[in-house]
Formats: structure tokens, sequence, C-alpha cells
């Protein structure tokens, strides 16, 4: 692709320009993470409506968001190795495209299987348009403050859920299909074009450097030095171990098991919380508050997450599991004449938990396996976070429909918050590969 060029060593660094533009990149990347994360995450909204309307149980109404990561499965290393070769800045394009479209199917199913083909589609432009390209050029773009930069983007995860308030009102008053359809409109329309003209792959396209407004003169002249010799030196995975003896380290057990375990909760949590809430007595609209409060304190999380720049990565997910620990029981614990407070409470402390986890798994990843090959592991990360998923979000919808209630799958949430944080810990004890310079 002609965008995969990149500008000779010989261009200016525009050091006079008013807005350095990797915050150009990073404020795309949010937009698009916010979207697309929520009209996948709206599933809970349409839950019961549409469950209802064809007579489906919550274990099949659940098993599309399954089938979507499933999906997701398949797609991670396919677009992780596809981002090194091709363009990521068509690739989130097509994929933002690519869920539109699925939105459009949403509009007209008539069945189960046409309901899981939607959720299919829509994952497939999930996986081009978010958490792995997303990675990928946010690690391109910033180095210093990268757990900074993956923790604004992530927190588009929880603005989502302030976008999603809007949803239960919409299907009140324009029908479940309708809205599909409205917001298939919104993402192609007002989504698509600004990811096909702004995103760039990598600084040396816009004559610049990474963490540029973070350097000082003679340390932009060195970084554009080992880039130079970089770009002359590196030979797909010639530099770095093979694939396959990285995939296969204890070092990549510890960061799969990371992700599995956000990924399982992740999922149980943002499909399973609404219903929970209803089934407790609350209504739509305040159901719809509560998956705001989550959203709101997973923003909160998101942004505090860049403290794992100089507190340390094992540190801030360690506190970001204890949340979600506390939050699991406050939620499990919960019964109708309770005080509302504390299922509120058991939502804020979730949101601001995955907040702070999300976007330090993402660091921890391109902390330890960041440079020639990275789009690979990247994906195969991906591929394993979508699999837990899926496994998660059927569970929990399992668990309701054999028990009754949600206790059970809460605390098997709570147990993978502590196994995941076991995991950070263990991997913050390691030395980063050839990387001095960010504290674990």
């Amino acid at each position: 692709m002609q965008d995969k060029a990149m500008t000779s060593h010989s261009d200016p660094i525009h050091k006079t320009s008013p807005l350095w533009y990797g915050w150009v990149i990073l404020a795309i990347v949010f937009v698009i993470m916010s979207v697309m994360v929520g009209v996948r995450g709206s599933l809970g909204f349409f839950f019961k409506t549409i469950s209802g309307e064809f007579g489906w149980n919550r274990a099949q109404t659940a098993g599309a968001y399954s089938i979507g990561m499933l999906v997701q499965a398949v797609c991670s290393p396919i677009f992780g190795s596809l981002g090194e070769r091709w363009s990521l800045r068509w690739m989130m394009a097509s994929g933002v495209f690519f869920g539109g479209a699925a939105l459009l199917i949403g509009s007209s199913i008539g069945g189960l299987l046409q309901f899981y083909l939607m959720y299919a589609l829509l994952n497939v432009g999930f996986t081009a348009s978010t958490f792995v390209p997303q990675v990928q050029i946010l690690s391109n773009w910033f180095i210093r403050k990268r757990g900074l930069a993956m923790g604004i983007a992530n927190s588009g995860q929880g603005f989502a859920a302030v976008l999603n308030l809007a949803v239960p009102f919409l299907i009140a008053a324009i029908g479940w299909r309708d809205s599909y359809l409205a917001l298939a409109g919104f993402t192609m329309i007002c989504i698509f074009p600004p990811a096909a003209i702004l995103l760039r792959d990598h600084p040396r396209q816009r004559a610049t450097v990474a963490d540029e407004p973070f350097l000082s003169a003679a340390e932009r002249s060195a970084f554009e030095a080992k880039e130079d010799e970089a770009r002359r030196s590196q030979k797909g995975e010639a530099a770095g171990a093979p694939f396959w003896q990285r995939v296969f380290s204890f070092r990549f057990f510890l960061i799969a098991l990371i992700f599995s375990t956000i990924a399982f909760s992740l999922a149980g949590t943002t499909v399973h919380i609404v219903p929970h809430a209803t089934d407790q007595g609350f209504t739509p609209g305040e159901s719809a508050l509560i998956f705001l409060l989550w959203g709101i304190f997973a923003i909160v999380g998101n942004l505090i997450s860049g403290v794992s720049d100089s507190l340390g990565r094992a540190l801030t997910f360690a506190v970001g599991s204890a949340l979600g620990v506390c939050a699991c029981f406050l939620l499990a614990l919960f019964v109708r004449g309770m005080s509302p407070a504390w299922f509120y409470g058991g939502a804020a402390l979730s949101g601001a938990g995955f907040g702070l986890i999300r976007p330090t798994a993402s660091a921890l990843l391109a902390d330890h396996f960041s440079g020639p090959g990275f789009g690979k592991l990247n994906g195969s990360t991906g591929t394993i976070f979508a699999l837990s998923g899926a496994l998660g979000s059927f569970a929990m919808g399992y668990l309701f429909d054999v028990s009754g209630s949600y206790w059970t799958a809460f605390m098997v949430l709570a147990a993978m918050s502590l196994t995941g944080a076991g995991a950070a810990v263990a991997l913050g004890r390691m030395q980063r590969p050839g990387q001095k310079r960010f504290s674990s």
C-alpha cells in the first residue's frame, strides 16, 4: 500500500508544529475504541428484548457474543500479522466499515443463526479496528509514555458505556431493529471517514519521531539514529528470537494468563451486569445508569493507569485486581430489598478495576515483546483474549441458568482476578528484554 511508504530519514522534524501528530493518532484510536466497543457491548441492552421476542434462553442469546469472540480468536493472529505487512490505517478503517455492515444485518435478523452471523461479522470488524492494531500503532508512536497512551485509548472502553446510555431509550423509542440501523449509520458515516483519512502507522509518515514532546534535542537525534540503524538491520523477525520460541516461553505464558483472566471477567461482566440488575428489581433506565457508572469509573481507571509508567505495571495491576474482587462480592451478595448503593458501588469498583488492568496488560505486552514479530505475538494474545471472553460470556449465562442466580458466576470472576494479579506480579519480577528504562 502507498500509505505504508515511509518518509526518508532526511525529512526535517517539525519541531515548531503546534500539535504533535501522535496526539491526533491517540484521539482517533480513542474514538474508534469508544464506538466499536460500544456497539459490540450493547448486547446487554438488546438482550431481553430480542430473547423475549424470539423465545431464546439466556445461554442462547449470550451465545452470539461467544460466537463473536470465537471469530475474534481466529481473526486476531491474521490481523496481527497483516498489520506488520500491510497498513494499520486501512485495516482499522476497513474494520469500522465491516462493523457498520454487521449492524445493518442486525436490523433485519429473523432467527438465531442470523443473530450469530451478525455478531460474527461485527467481531471481524471489531478485531481489525480495536485492540490488535491499537497496541501496534500506539507502540509505534509512544514508548516512554506507553502506559499513558494505552490508558487514554482504553478509556474509550469506559466511554462506550457512556454512549450506550442512549441505547435503551433508543430501543424504547424506535424499536430494536431501527436502533441497530441507527447505530450502523452512525458508525459508517461518522467514524469510518476520520479513520481512513487521519490515521498513520508510524511517526516517520509525518516526519516526526515517537515520544517527540517528551524528548530533548539530543534524545531526539539519538532516537532518529537508532531508528535509521534499525531500518537497515532488521529483516522480519531476524533481529529477535523465533516466533514459536517466544510463544512457548514462560514469559508469554504469564502474558497469556493475564489476558485470559481479563477477557473472561470483562465479557462476563459487560454482558450480564444489566440482566443481573433487572433481575434484582432495577428498571431498564436504572440499569442503564448502572452501566454508565461502570463506564465512568472505567474511564477514571484507564486514565489513572498511566501511573504504571512510574509506579510499575505489577503494582498497578494488583490494585486493579483487588478492586475487581471487591466488586464481585458486592454484586454477588446483592439481593432485592438492599440499598441500591451496594449495587452501584459494585459497578463502580468493577469499572475502576478493569480500567486499571486492561491498559496495563497492553503495556506489559509491548514492554516485553515489542520489536520485529510483535504483530504476530499481539495477534496471538488477541486469540487468547477472544477465546477466554467467549467462555466467560457463555459461562456466566450457563451458571445463571443452572442455579437461578449469579452468585457462583461472580465468585468465578473473583478467582479470575486473583489469578491474573498473580501472573502480573510474577511477570513484573522478570527483566524486560533490552528495555532497562521502564520500571516493572
